[in-house]
């Protein structure tokens, strides 16, 4: 067996062991929530969508402690560039994702982690034994490791912890907020979205909707060719293109007109200039939700409830479920949300 995956699964036991021993920390009561100054969020994961799903939570606790600060402890990652316009954001405390191919470097960003003093300190996902870990040595008066009924009380990932915090900041003395959770929102700029708009008017020339694909994972060739010709034939009218992926690949063999960033703003700029993305469940996924652009996210295996975008237009098809000719269909609302379809 690999050493690797020896060491991974062992790592995860010992975690999952451990995992029981963390417990959320309840220091003195405030009196207000301008008490709370400095935060800490743990999600020590690098993948884009883990970061992105971080979004919802930053913005509810800058409207419930809106003279705050905010240091993300996360892996080594695009965190920065996702969290660059939201000023609530302190820093980006950044472990090398294997510590033992940089142990100087992990050493030193622990170092600086135990250094710094915090009044609240949460752990951004449930699941994440790492994250309990960090949160419960981390030097602050709260510490919101998790709630083990949450589950029960909202299934989405990005959600769950701002639910289960709303019940936790009662205990601290702190008025929680009532509502909808907030949406994903990487906050682009405008002078990002008049770049990202030049790059697909060059593609499409014309003011017809745009569908965007992003066919690199999950699903087979076959599939997404299939799914592509009934998309010509249902919007013969409508403008398709594809977001590439960094290897390059398209599943539908190139036959739309494509675009590809390594900078994942730019990206979504792009993105955000058209009218609806389809995908399945990914990164790039959500990074189309953050770029509040009506998003159809395609599951199969990937668990919907816990993963789905959730931004307004935003919906998640089970293909195990749904035929390609009812997917149209979801696509056309997707397009022309103001359609009376009734008729």
């Amino acid at each position: 067996m690999d050493p690797k995956k020896i060491f991974i699964t062992i790592k995860r036991k010992a975690f999952g062991l451990l995992s029981g021993c963390f417990t959320n920390k309840i220091g003195e009561t405030v009196s207000n929530n301008d008490a709370i100054k400095k935060i800490l969020v743990c999600r020590p994961n690098h993948r884009l969508g883990s970061l992105l799903l971080l979004q919802p939570l930053v913005q509810e606790l800058e409207s419930t402690f809106p003279n705050s600060k905010i240091d993300l402890l996360v892996n080594q990652s695009c965190a920065i560039q996702l969290f660059q316009n939201y000023d609530i954001v302190n820093q980006v405390i950044a472990f090398p994702r294997n510590p033992f191919k940089s142990p100087i470097t992990y050493l030193n960003t622990f170092v600086r982690f135990r250094s710094k003093k915090y009044d609240l300190a949460i752990n951004a996902a449930k699941e994440s034994c790492s994250g309990k870990l960090f949160t419960s040595i981390s030097k602050a008066s709260f510490k919101f490791v998790g709630d083990g009924e949450a589950d029960k009380k909202e299934r989405h990932i990005a959600k769950q912890v701002i639910h289960s915090l709303r019940d936790f900041l009662p205990i601290m003395g702190i008025k929680a907020n009532e509502g909808l959770p907030p949406n994903l929102d990487l906050r682009l700029a405008n002078d990002e979205l008049i770049h990202g708009g030049s790059f697909v008017y060059d593609i499409v020339q014309n003011a017809q909707p745009t569908i965007c694909l992003y066919t690199h994972k999950s699903y087979k060739k076959t599939w997404w060719l299939d799914f592509y010709e009934h998309l010509q034939k249902a919007f013969p009218d409508v403008n398709i293109i594809e977001i590439l992926s960094k290897e390059n690949s398209s599943k539908i063999g190139f036959r739309a007109p494509v675009l590809y960033s390594n900078g994942v703003r730019e990206l979504a700029a792009m993105i955000a200039n058209t009218d609806v993305f389809i995908g399945a469940d990914s990164g790039v996924m959500h990074l189309a939700s953050s770029s509040l652009t009506p998003t159809i996210g395609l599951f199969s295996v990937t668990d919907a409830e816990k993963y789905k975008p959730y931004n307004e237009g935003s919906v998640a098809v089970n293909t195990n479920e749904v035929e390609l000719d009812a997917l149209m269909a979801v696509v056309k609302n997707s397009l022309y949300p103001n359609l009376d379809t009734s008729a």
